[in-house]
């Protein structure tokens, strides 16, 4: 479920949640406990993908063996990627405990593994090491962190979920990036929404937050028509919009605005000729 509390991003940024090792300012303590926690599972996904793609990580042997997870669980193959990197550990022998929280001290040791040094730290008094790290608190580390060469943060609209187009499925949304891959969330809760998020190709590594203003499309292609529906392409799919009059024909480009509340306005952008 995605947490509205990630609003709070920026803030937190702002307050100075960490530090790099040898500079010159002193940014406060982390806030513990302020935000939702992020799950294990949740950060071996963004791990994960920070070192494979999705393709290298669905091709991969599974090799874990731990009682707490199995094959048919959406975070599986992104703890066994993690975990056969050597980017996080168990919590014995025979559990992960993928739904479980991930602590600072364990998001300590998952930053240094991912940044490949020690010098990015998390600030936190050492009485406090084992209580949840805040999902934004992650998230900022791990974008200090990530590799920039396979991972970008990128402002995307969200012009379409399964609600909208069912060839979507459970995993699939369309937006301005194009047709994105995101099997770790319910979509739906993106929908018509623009979204601060870290990307991997095609696939959505994080979401860091919902940003304000409606989503828009500019220049939408009219596939198809009827008495009251139009049908317009968009980035990687389709979706079909109801309207109470139709004077639009197949070929002419609109401007959709999206509103949150499920409500939207269709515009010429080009009408086509006769």
């Amino acid at each position: 479920m995605f947490r509205k509390t990630l609003i709070f991003f920026a803030l937190i940024l702002a307050a100075g949640c960490m530090r790099e090792s040898g500079s010159k300012s002193t940014p406060a303590t982390g806030l513990i406990g302020e935000n939702e926690p992020i799950t294990r599972a949740e950060a071996c996904a963004m791990a994960a993908l920070n070192r494979y793609s999705l393709t290298e990580i669905d091709n991969m042997d599974r090799t874990i063996t731990f009682e707490d997870t199995s094959a048919d669980k959406w975070y599986d193959k992104y703890i066994n990627a993690a975990f056969s990197a050597g980017i996080i550990a168990g919590t014995d022998e025979q559990h992960f405990d993928p739904e479980g929280y991930l602590t600072l001290r364990q998001a300590q040791f998952m930053i240094n593994k991912i940044k490949g040094n020690d010098k990015l730290k998390l600030r936190y008094d050492e009485k406090d090491r084992d209580k949840p790290i805040p999902y934004s608190i992650w998230t900022a580390a791990f974008e200090r962190s990530m590799d920039t060469s396979k991972l970008r943060s990128e402002n995307i609209s969200v012009y379409a979920t399964k609600d909208e187009n069912r060839a979507l499925g459970d995993s699939y949304i369309l937006t301005s990036a194009g047709l994105l891959c995101s099997d770790k969330t319910d979509n739906r809760e993106y929908k018509n929404r623009n979204i601060s998020a870290i990307l991997r190709d095609n696939t959505i590594v994080a979401v860091k937050g919902f940003n304000e203003g409606m989503a828009v499309y500019e220049n939408a292609e009219i596939t198809d028509r009827s008495e009251n529906s139009i049908t317009v392409q968009l980035n990687g799919g389709t979706r079909k919009f109801t309207l109470e009059e139709n004077s639009f024909n197949i070929g002419d480009r609109v401007q959709i605005t999206f509103d949150t509340d499920g409500t939207y306005d269709i515009k010429y952008a080009k009408k086509t000729e006769g």
